[in-house]
């Protein structure tokens, strides 16, 4: 094989590649990392991304759902936190799922797209507030790229 031949093998073979990584349309994979404290998994389907990181006991994962206004969609409930300039009508509250967990989460309205951002841990040294704080910018860039 000449080497012309085998760059253009390359060349072709690079989307191939590509295609077997799975990519959030919201958030990439290095960000997530970044907010997460490392390395992380990544589970894409048509409407959502998790980012999960396992390090030993401590887990912490990152989720990010969108979905068209007329699908079902959840909401934060009374004592919600209302935040201005993150789409319509979003709101910051905290998440009840797994025991031992810690998950804060944003929920708003971009056009015709409900949005759904939540981060959670189960590491007992985190606050509810960083984790506010980290939801909050990360809403601000999931609604941003919806507008």
């Amino acid at each position: 094989m000449t080497a012309a031949a085998g760059i253009v093998a390359i060349v072709l073979a690079l989307p191939a590649m590509a295609a077997d990584e799975q990519r959030c349309p919201w958030l990439n994979a290095a960000t997530a990392g970044g907010l997460l404290g490392g390395v992380v998994q990544v589970t894409v389907t048509g409407t959502s991304c998790e980012f999960g990181r396992q390090t030993g006991a401590e887990a912490a994962t990152l989720w990010i759902e969108v979905n068209p206004i007329s699908a079902p969609h959840p909401h934060c409930g009374p004592g919600a936190e209302p935040l201005a300039a993150i789409g319509n009508e979003a709101a910051a509250c905290a998440y009840q799922g797994k025991p031992g967990w810690m998950a804060e989460q944003v929920v708003g309205r971009v056009r015709d797209h409900a949005f759904l951002v939540r981060i959670g841990t189960n590491n007992n040294s985190a606050t509810a507030q960083a984790l506010r704080e980290k939801v909050r910018n990360l809403a601000e860039q999931v609604a941003g790229i919806l507008f």
